[in-house]
């Protein structure tokens, strides 16, 4: 039998007021993944899944921003910005872009709001050291004197590597801030259990010389490589933004479900990768109820001209 979907729908509206005791009981803080593992044993992933939206919405640096970012508005006629995006795509952006991992929306709508807006020229299947590298030698070219970097996915770990492999690059001091759309940045829970068996990694080993790459790519994805076990540092003036996609198990469409149920004891996940990890604590996060990680909604569209009218100011 086929399954369309992972569950019914629920009432949103009902679910969110029932949760808003416990996020006060937060004080303004967004849980840990740790906290939310056992809000999930205890109240189920629906409960969770919306504790970690309304604490993320309702933070408060986050709440004022996104009330700027909602008195924005919806920009048609472009502005020139003196500022540079560059964009650092997802993986299998060049075999599969209709998933949108290019970032082809995303690009679009900055240069309608007046960015000039270039893509690096990652590999599609690199793994993070090689596009790490990438970054690098495109970063050392670039001629523009103020750059905010975009990234999507697997292009946030990219990026970050390359934040601490070449920490002293001069171009980073260049670099205005992050926008880091469901980013890996800590990993991906979905490599994990890609290679937690032999069955599993002889699999995957087969998958990755179906398609040209080096099994290395899930080894640096999974989250006990040691690129992740250390906190993300970032450079002092470096800003960061997050667009995080918090679907419940209701949202999610039927490629992702068997995915989405792989890592459901990790709590709120978006089908790849526990929502939490993808947040980094050091920015101010749109979070996106109802998104899974290919980010595809009909909200997308009018919140990324408002963020990008709001950036060109930044």
């Amino acid at each position: 039998m086929v399954q369309y979907y992972l569950c019914p729908p629920v009432d949103e509206v009902r679910l969110a007021r029932e949760v808003a005791p416990l996020v006060r009981s937060f004080n303004g803080a967004v849980p840990s993944v740790e906290r939310l593992i056992e809000l999930t044993r205890e109240h189920g992933l629906d409960t969770s899944t919306m504790a970690l939206y309304e604490a993320l919405r309702t933070a408060p640096a986050n709440a004022e921003f996104i009330a700027r970012i909602e008195a924005e508005p919806v920009v048609t006629e472009p502005a020139t910005s003196p500022a540079k995006i560059l964009a650092v795509p997802a993986l299998f952006y060049q075999h599969y872009p209709e998933t949108g991992g290019d970032v082809a929306l995303s690009i679009g709508i900055a240069r309608a709001c007046g960015f000039e807006v270039e893509t690096i020229p990652i590999q599609s299947l690199g793994t993070i050291t090689e596009n790490a590298r990438i970054i690098r030698d495109y970063l050392e070219r670039e001629p523009a004197e103020r750059v905010w970097l975009l990234t999507a996915s697997k292009g946030g770990a990219d990026f970050r590597v390359y934040l601490e492999h070449y920490a002293d690059a001069a171009a980073i001091k260049r670099i205005a801030g992050w926008i880091n759309i469901c980013g890996l940045i800590e990993g991906c829970d979905i490599a994990d259990f890609d290679i937690a068996t032999p069955a599993r990694r002889l699999k995957f080993q087969a998958i990755c010389r179906a398609f040209g790459t080096r099994f290395d790519l899930l080894r640096e994805l999974s989250t006990a490589h040691a690129y992740w076990r250390e906190p993300l540092r970032l450079p002092p003036h470096l800003r960061v933004f997050n667009l995080a996609a918090i679907p419940l198990p209701s949202h999610i469409q039927k490629s992702l479900i068997n995915r989405y149920q792989a890592i459901s004891d990790l709590g709120p996940n978006d089908g790849m990768v526990a929502c939490r990890r993808t947040v980094i604590d050091a920015g101010l996060t749109l979070p996106f109820l109802g998104y899974d990680h290919f980010f595809r909604g009909p909200q997308i569209a009018p919140v990324l001209y408002r963020f990008f009218s709001y950036l060109r100011r930044q």
